[in-house]
């Protein structure tokens, strides 16, 4: 087989596949849980009173995206192994993401005071205990990075587009900016876990990751319309509602980033199960735009999709009927190419920045 080909992949290794995620996703849990207050004793000796349970679950999500999603699918693609100390990194990781994300949606520091935290965190005076802890966890990571500058440049690439989407509060958003805001964000935030590691992907991995990344945070605005329309957070799916034209976006990047892992140098059985593990997720994002736009016919304005009901908008996983949809459309989006495509550019072209 050539190095580009794409292989069928049948419906029974996509269980087989998720079965093992499933297990494997269980049994980090018990061990995060666990120990993260362990692991963090030296940093957060208060952890218990610092952190509720709603905190441990949002670090626990961070977590278990930027591990199975990005860090260990990645090294599973090609061919390495996590090692303990990129284990830990990527824990500090996932407690400093949810907290630097609070900068910003709390409106807890200002922008400038946000760019000196970033780009000289040695000599940042903390205002508040969220900054302070921010500051701390900061300096820990740097401290064991092997690459302390790419780091740093992620980070402050991160704030940018932290402070770009803030116009999503504004309704008179443009549909272009949105697209440039909901990829970039997510793709700087990807890149920031890459460089925790050892082993930093390379120019044709990393372009590989745009459209990922892009079509993560497109499912988190699918999942997300119910709550965002309430807290007035313009996405894609609330502003701009036409959604044949997203899913056509969004099956061109599926076909865009299969046409890239195909040509990687890596073994078939690595580059299908990193195919099946990060399209499970894309495959929730294409059904939850599909819930919407059969609910939202008719529907002719944000107010009106304001008044509509949670059951209505938010894509429910949880019954088996539902799996069993899930499942097919994975085994869809992963066997999707550029042939079933039409050698179509995507509707709308994304540009990677350089």
């Amino acid at each position: 087989m050539r190095p580009n080909d794409h292989p069928t992949v049948s419906s029974f290794r996509i269980l087989s596949r998720m079965l093992n995620l499933y297990r494997q996703i269980k049994k980090q849990e018990r061990f995060f849980n666990n120990h993260l207050p362990i692991a963090l004793a030296g940093l957060v000796p208060d952890f218990h009173q610092r952190f509720s349970p709603a905190h441990i679950k949002r670090i626990t999500k961070y977590w278990q995206l930027g591990l199975n999603l990005v860090c260990k699918n990645l090294y599973n693609l090609t061919g390495k192994e996590l090692q303990p100390h990129e284990h830990k990194r990527i824990v500090l990781l996932s407690v400093f993401g949810p907290l630097f994300d609070d900068l910003f949606d709390d409106k807890i520091l200002g922008n400038e005071q946000i760019i000196s935290l970033v780009t000289k965190p040695e000599t940042y005076i903390a205002v508040n205990d969220t900054d302070r802890l921010v500051t701390k966890i900061y300096l820990e990571l740097l401290r064991n990075l092997p690459r302390k500058q790419l780091f740093m440049q992620q980070l402050r690439a991160v704030s940018y587009w932290q402070q770009e989407s803030l116009k999503q509060l504004n309704d008179n958003i443009t549909e272009e900016e949105l697209y440039r805001i909901t990829y970039n964000k997510s793709y700087y935030a990807v890149l920031l876990y890459c460089a925790v590691l050892d082993e930093y992907p390379n120019e044709e991995m990393r372009g590989m990751l745009f459209p990922v990344a892009g079509l993560m945070q497109l499912t988190n605005d699918a999942f997300d319309v119910y709550k965002d329309v309430h807290n007035n957070v313009y996405t894609l799916p609330i502003l701009y509602r036409n959604f044949e034209q997203l899913q056509q976006h969004f099956m061109a990047e599926v076909a865009r980033i299969n046409t890239t892992l195909w040509r990687l140098p890596y073994t078939e059985k690595a580059k299908l199960n990193y195919a099946i593990t990060i399209h499970s997720l894309h495959a929730m994002g294409w059904m939850a735009l599909e819930q919407l736009k059969q609910v939202t016919t008719g529907i002719p304005t944000v107010a009106a999709l304001r008044s509509m009901s949670r059951k209505s908008l938010v894509c429910d996983m949880d019954n088996f009927e539902q799996k069993r949809k899930w499942l097919g459309h994975i085994r869809r989006i992963t066997n999707y190419s550029d042939s079933a495509a039409g050698n179509r550019p995507a509707f709308i072209t994304i540009t990677m920045p350089v």
